[in-house]
């Protein structure tokens, strides 16, 4: 498989990948260089019409464009800087472009999910991790019952929606963006705590409620691999 950045793929005969990590405003960040040769087009037209797709492939207006460096492997990217250069009969391009990463980890492009049935406040869940670093899980509830103050912890981080989540709504707890809803409405104001991550090695999660909670609900727990 070829390196592709949104609709582009690089010919992996005449491309290179440099990566380096670096901190970034305090925060760990992923610099990605690609440089290479477009050849075969034929024309110049065909030449500046490729590496015009090249450029445009990633934004530098804090747009992210999806990366695959590796097999099954994606991140985020926008575009630092381009250059690019045509000889002088017209035949061969090069490139050299710039990525950052806000955030330095790959993710899986599937993700993975486990069923949950919720039975009592205290039930718990283990739940794998196929990569080297921690990934943040999407949980969705389903209430059975009148659910009061739902939370869901790995022993370390604990996040708890202070309201109820009526019989046959739906609760998200969304690790990745960090926002909460219930029917598809933002209620993450309305909630307290940290969002629980799964380990390189895998975490077991906890369910807590109220104790006027019916305690019954459906939850499934979907995550993504990540890399560092």
């Amino acid at each position: 498989m070829g390196i592709t950045l949104g609709n582009v793929t690089f010919d992996p005969a005449h491309t290179t990948v440099r990566e380096k990590y670096a901190e970034v405003g305090g925060r760990d960040a992923r610099r990605i260089v690609i440089s290479g040769l477009v050849v075969g087009e034929g024309s110049m037209d065909g030449i500046e019409s490729a590496l015009d797709a090249i450029m445009t492939a990633a934004s530098e207006d804090g747009v992210e464009t999806e990366l695959s460096l590796r097999s099954g492997r994606r991140l985020w990217v926008q575009r630092g800087s381009f250059s690019r250069e045509v000889s002088k009969d017209g035949r061969v391009g090069s490139f050299v472009l710039e990525l950052d990463a806000r955030d330095p980890f790959e993710e899986s492009t599937t993700s993975g999910s486990v069923l949950w049935s919720v039975t009592a406040s205290g039930d718990a869940k283990s739940i794998s991790n196929g990569g080297n670093a921690f990934s943040a899980p999407m949980i969705t509830l389903v209430a059975d019952g009148d659910v009061v103050r739902p939370a869901f912890s790995d022993g370390v981080r604990k996040v708890t929606y202070l309201g109820i989540v009526r019989n046959g709504e739906t609760l998200v707890f969304n690790g990745c963006t960090g926002v909460v809803t219930l029917e598809g409405e933002d209620v993450t104001p309305y909630t307290e705590g940290v969002f629980p991550r799964i380990a390189a090695e895998g975490s077991e999660l906890t369910y807590t409620d109220d104790v006027a909670s019916s305690h019954r609900a459906s939850v499934t727990v979907t995550t993504r691999d990540r890399w560092w």
